[in-house]
């Protein structure tokens, strides 16, 4: 029996458990990989871990857990968003000026180490995991793995492109206003994003803390799952955590799940060729097999809440969380288009953000009234278009906004999220682009969407073939 070159954790596990394959052997193939990609795509890493380092971890594992019971992620490879904390290697956030490098690394890479996995490096982002673009670091704008004309999404930009490229198994990043769900569909992934505040935030640079989600990039919702299983846990010394044993007591679903759309007038930001695919997704939802029911609901709320992520006073946090490093530098050393967004976020006061702060409150309780008595789960398309990183350039402000038409409420109004790659469209060059979807449901029921996204899959639309190193 040979290893077939699958990263998924199943395949990974089976080929170690039959002989046909070891860690260290599959490290230094995707280390080929990653040289290899490198020359197509150069933007996907910030740093590598040295093949040597990686290899004494490999058989440090192999070594340990011979003729043992191993763990769950046994020498499977990952990556980290290098805004993540990892000890001795530098964490940029995407900017230079602001690089530190930590003693102590981050408790949701930590147990992934734990439990067996091997780190191959920390990946690109948009600075200070400001946008959802890829196209806002210093170190290069990654590219979907369909298209390199095309952008990554982001701001977990190279942690997407470095599973859909098939260089790890899965990533762990983060997911703000759409920052795991906008790479998930740029580069046919699935993109979990968990319940806030259920998976552990220190040892994360912050981008916007109270709506910062670490979340999960994977090529299917088993590995998606594995990978939760492994970093969900409550951490006393995150302020913010709370712990996932609280939502133990959720209703269970009815056996037709309540699903609500979008209204024509949001759907209608969709560029042609998503709104045709979408038109043949929600078509498959009325399969006998989705038990699925469509029901009314009012949007109104999710709309609102989307408009606070980047035009209200919630912004400023953003500036709260570089307030030294823009003390001492002030924008100038950053990208233009985050420089542009920290610079109009210095008008708002203390009113305005009190304002704000009751908007928001008010808008989650009309969406858990929505939630509680007209639908299980919210379906959208995960954006609007994918645009190609020259048509970005002209306006990364106003595209961004666009591209959060259908994510940036999520964390604001406290849901859970799951991205799926479904159906496809056909560029002007003529090659098959990925199209995709967002499940979203109330805090806690995480496994629920997983579920459902394995029910779904299989009757969807396929997205088309990723392109590999």
């Amino acid at each position: 029996m040979t290893w077939d070159g699958s990263l998924t954790i199943a395949a990974l596990q089976s080929a170690y458990d039959s002989g046909a394959t070891t860690p260290a052997q599959v490290v230094e193939t995707l280390s080929r990989r990653i040289g290899n990609y490198a020359a197509k795509d150069p933007a996907v890493w910030i740093d590598l871990v040295p093949l040597d380092d990686i290899l004494v971890r490999a058989r440090e594992l192999e070594q340990r857990y011979a003729g043992r019971t191993k763990p769950l992620l046994y020498g499977i490879p990952f990556s980290v968003k290098n805004s993540i904390d990892v000890a001795g290697m530098k964490t940029t956030a995407a900017c230079p000026s602001f690089a530190f490098t930590p003693k102590e690394t981050a408790p949701v890479v930590q147990r992934c180490l734990d439990e067996g996995a091997i780190l191959m490096g920390t990946t690109n982002l948009e600075q200070f995991a400001t946008g959802l673009t890829g196209c806002r670091s210093p170190y290069g704008y990654p590219r979907s793995v369909y298209d390199g004309d095309y952008t990554s999404g982001g701001s977990s930009s190279g942690s997407a492109v470095s599973v859909g490229a098939g260089l790890v198994s899965f990533s762990i990043g983060s997911d703000t206003a759409g920052s795991i769900r906008l790479p998930a569909v740029c580069n046919g992934l699935i993109g979990m994003k968990p319940t806030l505040y259920t998976v552990s935030t220190r040892g994360v640079v912050p981008a916007s803390k109270t709506a910062d989600c670490v979340s999960v990039l994977a090529t299917t919702v088993a590995d998606a799952r594995t990978a939760l299983e492994v970093i969900r846990w409550y951490d006393e010394q995150d302020t913010l955590a709370r712990p996932f044993s609280m939502f133990d007591n959720l209703t269970a679903w009815p056996s037709e799940v309540r699903y609500g759309l979008p209204p024509q007038e949001a759907l209608d930001s969709l560029c042609p060729e998503y709104a045709q695919v979408f038109e043949q997704i929600v078509s498959r939802l009325q399969d006998p097999q989705t038990h699925l029911a469509s029901s009314d609901f009012d949007y109104t709320p999710f709309e609102l809440a989307n408009g606070l992520m980047y035009g209200s006073s919630i912004v400023v946090q953003r500036l709260v969380s570089f307030d030294d490093y823009l003390k001492q530098h002030g924008t100038s050393k950053l990208h233009p288009a985050v420089a542009k967004i920290f610079d109009a976020s210095k008008g708002f006061d203390a009113i305005q953000a009190y304002q704000d702060q009751f908007k928001q409150l008010e808008y989650k309780r009309l969406v858990e009234r929505q939630f509680r008595d007209n639908i299980d789960v919210l379906i959208v398309p995960t954006t609007v278009q994918h645009w190609k990183v020259e048509e970005v350039e002209v306006d990364p402000i106003g595209r961004n906004a666009q591209l959060g038409r259908f994510s940036m409420f999520v964390n604001l109004v406290d849901l859970c999220a799951i991205a799926l790659p479904t159906g496809s469209w056909t560029n002007a060059a003529g090659k098959e682009m990925p199209f995709g979807i967002t499940l979203i449901a109330p805090a806690g029921r995480d496994e629920d969407l997983m579920r459902l996204a394995e029910r779904l899959l299989p009757i969807l639309p396929a997205p088309p073939a990723r392109s590999t190193a």
